[in-house]
């Protein structure tokens, strides 16, 4: 993930319909949806100095931050974007990443609807989203994406079918997205 702030090198236009928290230095926060002059929401509290071009924040705001779906990780690089990823394209709208392409103008093709695809030109990305995998989190039996039973130590996971073979937490993405299993009397 990138660590430089969203909105850097953006216009306000391309960050027109985003939901921020916007922080000022003095402590203040406010959350909101910016529009198309980088004001936010229906009010004329701008953090952009100016509108109209590149969006850079006022001196007095501490912080801009996009409050994207806790279940998603933000994805700002198109180069590392995946198969299966949402698609944030530079107007909001939002289509899954049916696969990769070679081409350096059209990296990507999206489903737009059922059964259409389309390649989108570069230019029209804006950020792509993934969802995160759920992990086993605390010790216990836990249920993978295909109803396998896993034990889970604290540090290893084990395939109760498996049981020699033990995985960290880190490499069972694949397996993802995990439950927790319920041990019931007969």
């Amino acid at each position: 993930m990138s660590e430089k702030p969203f909105w850097e090198g953006k216009t306000c236009k391309e960050l027109d319909g985003l939901h921020v928290k916007i922080t000022w230095n003095n402590g203040d926060t406010m959350t909101s949806t910016l529009n198309i002059f980088g004001n936010a929401g229906q009010c004329e509290l701008s953090p952009a100095r100016h509108p109209a071009a590149t969006f850079a924040p006022y001196a007095d705001i501490k912080s801009i931050e996009l409050l994207d779906d806790p279940e998603y990780e933000r994805i700002d690089n198109i180069e590392d974007v995946c198969e299966g990823d949402v698609y944030v394209a530079a107007d909001g709208n939002k289509y899954t990443v049916i696969s990769l392409t070679q081409s350096n103008l059209y990296p990507l093709r999206v489903m737009i609807c059922k059964g259409t695809d389309y390649a989108l030109p570069r230019d029209c990305f804006s950020h792509a989203l993934r969802r995160k995998p759920k992990l086993p989190d605390k010790p216990g039996l836990w249920f993978d994406k295909e109803d396998t039973v896993w034990h889970f130590d604290g540090l290893f996971l084990r395939q109760l079918n498996d049981i020699e073979e033990a995985w960290s937490v880190t490499h069972v993405t694949r397996f993802a997205p995990f439950r927790p299993a319920k041990a019931v009397e007969a």
